[in-house]
């Protein structure tokens, strides 16, 4: 039995469900390690008054009203802070307010003086005060009633906005709290009513559709979702959604446009709140590890744990789109796609020697849901996905990988010898670059193609004629237009990509394969051997090229810092 799971409750949450005994788990894990987290930032403290005062009244509210203290104890920011306070003195104060929340929920009679350098003073889970005069400020209660004292008369108190979206489901807005931020895009200030409304009404929305169509992820909402943090929009003006292992139980989003955009971030962010709780009571990896992996929604290499993460926020992603597939081409190419590029990922990880048992197990879980979602899809949309699929493949490799100068060199000596391709060698290191946001290759032939396939998804006129050529089914004319770009420019990305599609088309199916696993290797011998033809020696490289694997790691790159 895998921890406090069964292995049938294990079975469901590798699957991309968990029933409600499982969520049931999940939550439990969670309430019980922010509450040993809680202790420990407060004995991290030492003797500070504020913190023995506080600790000490959260004692008594606990002796008086359980129930009261785990609902201010499910906070998702407190383990943040709490995670803070023990790395070092981090907002003593904060424990303080948590206390007097809790003693207010047990109905407890107390006075605390707390800190409020800045004039605003937030009690988790109750609301906050604004417009106090800076200084110490005196909270006091009784009989459920809280009392700020707040010098000149001026402030307001602004309560905790709650969400109603189903019978028996409540969600808080939370747009106060400073220890939300912890996420790549910054959260709001406190949100406009009607903004607030807006964000109720469409949660609702969302709620329903989620009910009707993947009841277990509506459950799985309902048992682990306490609030919603609301984020400013990127520029690109795309929703976004990001969670936090430091705030389990919150998902941060931007208010997107409509109710099923909003099921989708709900869903995904969900995956990785289950998969998050359920790692903290079961290792399915070991720590650590360097970034080699590729995601295929990533540029960048990723390390085990967050190639894990994505995987399974993808396979509710892509869980969401099968249930919408019958809308639409663009819904048929969105299921299609991130079928396949969930199914690409968990491949890697079925693969991966930092996986424990248990997390192969999880891993064989994944698999296994993916090969029940084989429904074929029109050829159009199954071609279009292949070639953005592959395509990003080849950028990736030819961003990440470096082939080692002597495999390069002794394909290019064999070449010139007219020699078979040399046999195993070293293997190609990956070296990490900069952490990169999920791939949206807006130029060459995969964006053409998505563009066609999707009438109005791209501007024509922002892509190269080639590239045009190969979309509308001209592969011989698309292909000797990327050998002629790759002879002026040996670096032309977009061009090595092209030229790896049309290859596939044009019947040259070795040349596809290799610059798809190795165009590190095509692209260096072809920068030392600049009047071959790329496509003949692309097909000669495939020939017993080593592929990447567990050695080939730059042993100096780190894991990533992003999610997924």
């Amino acid at each position: 039995m895998p921890g406090p799971l069964s292995d049938a409750q294990f079975a469901g949450l590798a699957g991309g469900h968990g029933d409600a005994g499982t969520v049931d788990v999940l939550r439990g894990g969670q309430q019980g390690r922010r509450r040993l987290l809680t202790v420990a930032a407060a004995r991290a403290y030492g003797g500070d008054p504020l913190v023995r005062d506080g600790l000490e009244l959260l004692t008594r509210a606990e002796r008086a009203d359980p129930l009261a203290v785990a609902e201010v104890l499910a906070h998702p920011p407190l383990t943040g802070w709490a995670r803070a306070a023990i790395a070092g003195p981090a907002d003593a104060g904060y424990l303080a307010a948590v206390a007097a929340a809790a003693a207010t929920r047990a109905g407890l009679a107390f006075e605390l003086t707390l800190p409020c350098p800045d004039g605003t003073l937030l009690l988790p889970t109750l609301g906050g005060a604004v417009g106090l005069t800076p200084g110490p400020t005196v909270v006091s209660a009784g009989h459920g009633t809280v009392r700020v004292v707040a010098g000149d008369g001026s402030a307001r108190w602004l309560p905790v906005r709650r969400i109603t979206p189903a019978s028996g489901v409540e969600v808080s807005i939370e747009d106060q709290d400073p220890w939300r931020q912890r996420y790549h895009h910054p959260p709001t200030p406190r949100l406009a009513a009607a903004d607030a409304a807006d964000l109720a009404r469409l949660t609702g929305q969302a709620w329903r559709w989620l009910r009707g169509h993947l009841p277990a992820h509506a459950d799985g909402l309902t048992g682990l979702l306490r609030s919603l943090v609301p984020l400013r929009p990127p520029p690109s003006g795309h929703a976004v959604s990001a969670t936090s292992r430091d705030a389990l139980g919150a998902i941060a989003l931007s208010v997107p446009a409509d109710p099923k955009t909003l099921a989708l971030l709900l869903v995904h962010e969900l995956q990785h709140t289950k998969l998050g709780a359920l790692l903290d009571l079961v290792p399915l990896h070991h720590p650590g590890g360097p970034a080699r992996y590729r995601a295929p929604w990533r540029l960048d290499p990723r390390p085990v744990g967050a190639l894990l993460q994505g995987a399974y926020a993808h396979l509710g992603v892509a869980e969401v789109w099968r249930c919408r597939r019958a809308e639409g081409v663009h819904a048929a190419f969105e299921f299609a796609y991130w079928r396949e590029q969930t199914a690409r990922a968990v491949r890697q990880l079925a693969a991966a020697t930092e996986l424990t048992d248990a997390g192969r197990t999880f891993t064989a879980g994944m698999a296994h849901t993916l090969r029940g979602w084989r429904e074929p899809v029109d050829t159009r949309v199954e071609a279009a996905v292949r070639d953005v699929a592959d395509g990003g493949a080849v950028r990736w490799g030819l961003t990440n990988l470096r082939p080692h100068p002597d495999e390069v060199d002794r394909a290019v000596r064999a070449w010139r010898r007219g020699e078979p391709r040399p046999g195993s060698g070293p293997p190609p290191t990956v070296a990490p670059g900069p952490a990169a946001p999920a791939l949206a290759a807006g130029t060459g032939p995969e964006a053409a193609v998505r563009g066609r396939l999707l009438a109005g998804d791209t501007d024509p006129s922002t892509m190269d004629s080639f590239d045009r050529a190969y979309a509308a089914g001209d592969a011989e004319g698309a292909l000797h237009g990327y050998q002629r770009r790759l002879r002026d420019d040996p670096g032309d990305t977009d061009a090595w990509v092209g030229l790896a599609l049309a290859a596939r088309l044009t019947g040259n199916a070795a040349a596809t394969r290799a610059l798809v696993t190795r165009p590190d290797l095509v692209r260096e011998a072809h920068r030392a051997l600049p009047d071959a033809d790329p496509l003949a020696l692309a097909a000669w490289c495939l020939d017993t090229a080593p592929q990447p694997g567990p050695a080939a790691v730059n042993r100096d790159g780190g894991p990533g810092t992003a999610r997924g």
